[in-house]
């Protein structure tokens, strides 16, 4: 399970790096400034015998592919230059390149002629990374997953980029059954564990993209094991209660889906830093119940942002 996670762990923080704060713009389209020399002395001609526009497209690379719409005639690429022989009438351009999300159907802004040429620029720029426009607050409600099952709320709020939050969970997952007994070593009562905790964090969120984002973090977790009569169907009979506080740190990745909501997947490790008396001695007997305390953990959830 731990090598999975360290796996899932390695692709999650890589998968920033697939995400490209760069695009390709249409910078320029206007006939050429030189005059309509190529499409008069070097032409090409329609199916239909119609005279081609010249498109000279100008780029800063050499893995570019240009689609007309009405598909190009002839073509011939010379050092940061792409040459189209396109019909008059074409109205719109795709522009591709590796590794780049491709500009799709840029509208032509002037009608395409017969016997003109066209300077276009192409450039691939790059953003600038996305700034938080304001302080905010956000609640939150997920899933924890892999040491302790648990559905669990957030609280917290973001300053300039610094994020403090507050979070609480319920263990659904259930210890073996542990016996105790009296000192002349008859059963005195059966019980089972589940546990609840709340935490405090510190990250700080890192805009990668303008939906991706990074939120390293770091805190404490308090955790209180909740004894249950393990031969009886009610609950809240509490038994030598546990309690153990762990540091936890971790990685949050979050994906926005418009001003106010993230989907985000947190892989955090947390180890016990204080057991008590009772802790230990359960978490020695039980090892489902020590990894509440020590292990990996991964939380999903959505995050609703004010």
């Amino acid at each position: 399970m731990k090598r999975n996670l360290i796996i899932l762990l390695a692709v999650a923080l890589g998968f920033p790096m697939w995400i490209n704060a760069q695009e390709i713009k249409v910078t320029r389209f206007e006939p050429s400034r030189v005059g309509s020399v190529i499409a008069r002395f070097n032409p090409a001609f329609t199916n239909t015998g119609e005279a081609c526009a010249v498109l000279r497209v100008y780029v800063n690379g050499d893995d570019y592919i240009i689609e007309p719409n009405l598909l190009s005639v002839k073509d011939t690429t010379l050092a940061g230059e792409i040459r189209l022989w396109v019909p008059p009438g074409t109205s719109r351009l795709t522009v591709r390149r590796k590794g780049l999300k491709p500009l799709l159907g840029y509208e032509i802004p002037i009608r395409v002629e017969t016997k003109t040429d066209y300077d276009v620029d192409i450039e691939t720029i790059t953003k600038p990374l996305p700034q938080l426009s304001r302080n905010h607050v956000y609640l939150g409600a997920g899933y924890n997953i892999i040491s302790l099952s648990a559905p669990y709320l957030v609280v917290g709020a973001n300053l300039n980029h610094h994020q403090i939050e507050l979070g609480a969970a319920y263990g659904l997952n259930k210890s073996d059954d542990l016996f105790f007994y009296d000192v002349n070593a008859d059963l005195k009562a059966g019980y089972n564990y589940n546990a609840i905790s709340a935490s405090l964090t510190y990250g700080y969120e890192i805009p990668v993209s303008d939906f991706f984002y990074i939120t390293p973090m770091a805190g404490v977790s308090y955790l209180a094991y909740l004894g249950n009569e393990a031969s009886s169907s009610t609950k809240g009979t509490d038994y030598k209660n546990a309690n153990a506080l762990s540091a936890i740190g971790g990685v949050r990745l979050s994906v926005g889906f418009g001003k106010s909501f993230r989907l985000c997947i947190t892989p955090e490790y947390q180890t016990a830093v204080y057991k008590d008396k009772n802790c230990k001695l359960f978490t020695s007997y039980d090892d489902t119940m020590k990894s509440w305390h020590t292990g990996f953990n991964l939380n999903v959830g959505l995050l609703v942002y004010f």
